[in-house]
């Protein structure tokens, strides 16, 4: 064997050597190239399932959102016929106070004539009492006047036994 055939011997060894490790290589590659795709198809259909869930999600937040408007236009609505009714409590607040003070007024009105009447008719009972005091000392005076008289008729005797006269 010549030194040719021996590095044509080498040379063909190292070639099997190189096709064995480069097929071992590419079945590997091969079988990489299989996991990845199955896990591209997963990955496909579970984008599918995000995807699908991501629009019902959306769909979902869309109609929540009309619910929200519809629920603070409503409570915008409720607040403002609040106040609208808060102002009539306050225009009838403003009524029962004026009747109030009308109830005072005519109160404190009651009482001044009430006073006023009570001293009239206490001036007019002392008055009453006074002219009823001067009128039965009059008619006192009277009665001893006429006895006094009658006493002179009867020779100084009078009909009463009063020393006074």
């Amino acid at each position: 064997m010549s030194l040719m055939s021996i590095s044509v011997f080498i040379i063909a060894i190292a070639f099997v050597a190189l096709v064995v490790f480069l097929s071992r290589t590419l079945f590997s590659l091969e079988k990489v190239f299989k996991e990845v795709e199955g896990t591209l198809l997963e990955a496909q259909k579970d984008l599918q399932s995000v995807s699908i869930e991501a629009k019902e999600f959306l769909h979902t937040s869309n109609e929540l959102a009309e619910e929200a408007k519809i629920l603070i236009r409503n409570t915008n609505d409720l607040t403002e016929e609040m106040r609208e009714r808060a102002k009539s409590l306050d225009v009838l607040a403003e009524s029962i106070e004026g009747i109030g003070e009308t109830i005072n007024e005519l109160n404190e009105n009651v009482r001044g004539t009430a006073l006023s009447v009570t001293n009239s008719v206490k001036t007019s009972t002392e008055k009453f009492a006074q002219a009823l005091k001067w009128g039965t000392t009059a008619a006192d005076l009277w009665d001893k006047i006429k006895s006094m008289r009658g006493g002179k008729k009867n020779h100084g005797k009078t009909r009463y036994n009063d020393p006074t006269i």
